[in-house]
């Protein structure tokens, strides 16, 4: 899985210069997480909208007038951007890209081809990725087997009690399970009978971890 086929494409990018208000309202507007800071073609920082809202927080929490002029009329995006930030490339996967938010504790990154901004990818871009795979608001039976030792036609074999019960497979994969090695396989299918593909599974000696239709 590679980010380009992932992200969200960049759409929106302010310059440095940019009062933080302006900054404000273009992610208020487009929901955005974050929001690039390009000064002549050139990735300079990274707004957040956590810490524009913070500043705007904080302004409006105090009262002061003086403050509140600052921050509507003078504050601006250079002054609260995230400088040189951490970027992933365009054909970065997707696996590398969580392990370095998780070792980072980040979850959304400027993609870059080259010197040039193309897009963001954040937990949001995972979430629907995740969302797909799992083939949320379908209806499908979904199965989940658990203590499975993946080897060369484990699946196959899986996918052949699937068959045999006449239901079509639309999504299967495997996660992590215990130390030892074993895995849990996470299953999608289209069943008339989704009760007969839980007991075949069962007759072959799998365990159920998680099934519903």
């Amino acid at each position: 899985m590679i980010i380009k086929n992932w992200m969200l494409p960049q759409q929106f990018t302010i310059s440095s210069d940019a009062l933080a208000v302006e900054a404000v309202l273009l992610i208020r507007e487009h929901n955005l997480k974050m929001l690039p800071v390009v000064d002549e073609g050139r990735l300079r920082g990274v707004v957040h909208r956590r810490d524009l809202s913070e500043a705007a927080q904080c302004v409006t929490g105090s009262g002061d007038l003086c403050e509140m002029n600052y921050f509507c009329n003078k504050l601006k995006v250079k002054d609260i951007m995230v400088r040189m930030p951490i970027t992933v490339n365009l054909y970065d996967s997707v696996e590398d890209t969580l392990m370095k938010g998780r070792e980072m504790m980040m979850s959304t990154f400027p993609v870059m081809d080259g010197d040039k901004v193309v897009g963001v990818v954040s937990d949001r871009e995972i979430f629907v990725t995740l969302f797909k795979l799992l083939e949320a608001g379908s209806h499908r039976t979904r199965i989940t087997l658990s203590g499975v030792r993946l080897e060369g036609g484990t699946l196959s074999k899986i996918l052949d009690v699937v068959d045999a019960c006449e239901c079509t497979p639309s999504a299967i994969f495997t996660v992590p399970d215990k130390e030892n090695g074993d895995v849990r396989v996470v299953l999608r299918a289209e069943c008339k009978d989704p009760e007969a593909l839980k007991k075949a599974l069962e007759e072959q000696g799998y365990n159920i971890m998680e099934y519903g239709s």
